[in-house]
């Protein structure tokens, strides 16, 4: 009807325009006087009427636009025949779109909406709930180049490494990550462009307590902290240590003085003659070395020794070491200078290995985890590497000098590295030090913990985010309710609820909601507290995208239970008015002059 109106004013004044063109004496331009007159009609009456198309759109879906989403995704899925309603979510767009502060208002705008295109990085966990009911079509944007993984100890005993493990992705140009520790940059790797690389930066802790290491990133000029890397370092507790040399030695000697000076328990026994051994103890009462037995072993935690040691061993002692690492998670360390042979010893000494040099023996620059490479003498054999092997000092090229893996319940390792102690002669008491933590560490019985926190997710907690706090107890009888959190900054604490998992009883856990970024403390009645850091909201990007990208896209392959219905609506689009208005502006503008020339 209204168009119908509209051709029905333009007609006459169309011919009003024409007439008065064609009455004028001059008929120079006659013709270009009557098309301009005929334009100047047609876009004053639409001016004043604006025409309309009709769009086909579907009700039934929609694009949700969010943080790191692709234009040219959202092109395409626009050009489809029915156009799809464009919202946009914590996210900056150039887009015509509607702006949303809360997912519910979908179906607010969109009471029929039952699919939903979710482009860039996706929604958090908790915030996909509110699309319940929806079918998700997922467009997600791949990682952004840089930082796409990371991972180190964040608690470790003082004297032992941390070792900070990671993948990136470079682009164009070559980027330099430095670890950032005790007020100085402590270790760097370069990675070059257009690559995707590993990398492991070290260092050792010199005290205790909650240490705060930073991660940069430099490229070209620009340095970036790329996140905090949070360590608490705790003393270590005294091992029980047994030390069987097949004779005395320089080796056994030094070790012996350097862990009875760690306050360690230490046990040492050579043998001189057939009949005759040297027994020593240091921070504990004497025991009968004579004799292997399981009685003897039950107050150690690790047995260092040598195969020529274990083979002067008696068939029921050797039996009797086997049991206690198989049963009661002892640890025994072999100190080889080459592969043993002896199938009485196989059980502790048995590993693969490669001969790399004809010489007795050879130097190496040895690295293990938060220390650089330190040169020492070796065996001229390294150990092949084993799925069930784990390495423990490595040399360059990837040779492994000493491993470990898994006996039972314990652990058996070897080291082809049989003097250490010129490292002490020289002067290098921290580099001998950190080896000997390292293969203890790795080596010694696991103490058993029967409560313990840890925090369940995200990996990187911060602000504003929830953080689920879970809590083992395998002593608990049901009865643990609540928890305290509190920031060490400023002592703040709140009381956290806690809910007993259905399944496993021994777990209770709870979410908690920090403020901000800063150390936190987490400790329920009669245990020990757990320690904890909360990143500032700009550090480690990648885990909330790759965590945000992974909920979406789970959520999403559990919607999708119906197709959604495709029916077709239609609405008027009205016609952008300036078409119009420039052809006005010509038109009158060339019937002025033309009169005037």
């Amino acid at each position: 009807m209204m168009m119908q109106l509209t051709w029905l004013l333009t007609i006459p004044i169309i011919l009003v325009l024409l007439w008065l063109a064609w009455r004028r004496p001059n008929r120079q331009r006659l013709g270009w006087r009557l098309v301009a007159s005929m334009v100047a009609g047609i876009s004053l009456v639409l001016l004043v009427f604006p025409p309309v198309t009709q769009q086909a759109i579907n009700p039934s879906a929609a694009i949700l636009l969010t943080e790191g989403y692709n234009p040219d995704t959202l092109k395409a899925l626009q050009q489809q025949k029915a156009k799809l309603q464009v919202y946009t979510y914590q996210a900056t767009s150039n887009v015509n779109g509607i702006p949303l502060n809360a997912l519910l208002q979908l179906r607010q705008h969109q009471p029929g909406l039952q699919t939903l295109h979710v482009l860039g990085y996706g929604l958090p966990t908790q915030e996909l709930a509110q699309l319940e009911g929806l079918s998700l079509q997922t467009h997600l944007t791949e990682l952004p180049a840089g930082l796409q993984a990371v991972d180190w100890p964040q608690r470790v005993k003082l004297g032992q490494g941390v070792e900070v493990n990671g993948k990136y992705m470079a682009k164009a140009g070559k980027a330099i990550l430095y670890l950032h520790a005790a007020g100085q940059l402590q270790d760097s790797v370069t990675l070059l462009p257009d690559s995707s690389q590993t990398f492991r930066l070290r260092y050792t802790p010199k005290v205790k307590g909650c240490a705060m290491y930073t991660l940069l990133q430099k490229k070209g000029s620009q340095t970036d902290t790329l996140g905090q890397l949070p360590v608490h370092v705790e003393e270590p507790q005294p091992l029980g240590v047994l030390l069987l040399a097949a004779t005395p030695n320089f080796e056994f000697k030094f070790l012996k003085n350097h862990l009875g000076e760690l306050q360690h328990r230490v046990a040492f026994r050579a043998t001189i003659s057939k009949n005759l051994s040297q027994s020593e103890w240091l921070n504990m009462p004497k025991t009968d070395l004579n004799r292997i037995t399981p009685r003897l072993l039950q107050h150690f935690d690790v047995v260092i020794t040598e195969p020529e040691a274990l083979q002067n061993l008696s068939a029921s002692e050797r039996s009797v070491l086997q049991q206690a690492v198989s049963r009661d998670g002892l640890g025994v360390l072999s100190i080889a200078a080459a592969p043993a042979t002896n199938r009485s010893t196989a059980f502790f000494t048995s590993f693969d290995t490669r001969r790399v040099s004809r010489q007795e023996s050879r130097s190496v620059r040895a690295s293990w985890a938060g220390t650089d490479a330190a040169t020492a003498i070796a065996a001229p054999y390294t150990l092949v590497n084993a799925p069930a092997l784990s390495a423990l000092i490595s040399e360059s090229g990837k040779n492994v000098l000493a491993g470990a893996r898994k006996a039972g319940w314990g652990k058996v390792a070897i080291s082809l590295v049989p003097q250490t102690f010129p490292w002490q002669l020289e002067g290098k008491d921290k580099v001998y030090a950190s080896y000997w933590a390292t293969l203890l560490t790795a080596v010694a019985k696991e103490q058993v913990q029967e409560q313990f926190w840890q925090v369940t997710q995200p990996q990187f907690p911060k602000p504003n985010q929830p953080v689920q706090l879970t809590f083992t107890d395998y002593t608990s009888n049901g009865e643990l309710t609540t928890a305290t959190v509190t920031r060490l900054a400023d002592s703040t604490s709140i009381h956290m609820p806690l809910a007993q998992h259905m399944h496993q009883p021994e777990k209770f856990s709870g979410d908690f909601w920090p403020r901000q970024s800063d150390w936190h403390q987490v400790q329920a009645a009669g245990t020990d507290p757990y320690f904890f850091f909360v990143q500032d909201s700009t550090g480690f990007t990648f885990e909330s995208i790759a965590s945000r990208r992974a909920a979406t896209q789970a959520f999403a392959a559990s919607q999708r239970l119906r197709q959604a219905n495709a029916a077709l609506a239609y609405r008027n689009e009205p016609v952008p008015l300036w078409w119009f208005f420039a052809l006005f502006v010509l038109s009158s503008g060339f019937l002025w002059l033309e009169e005037k020339f």
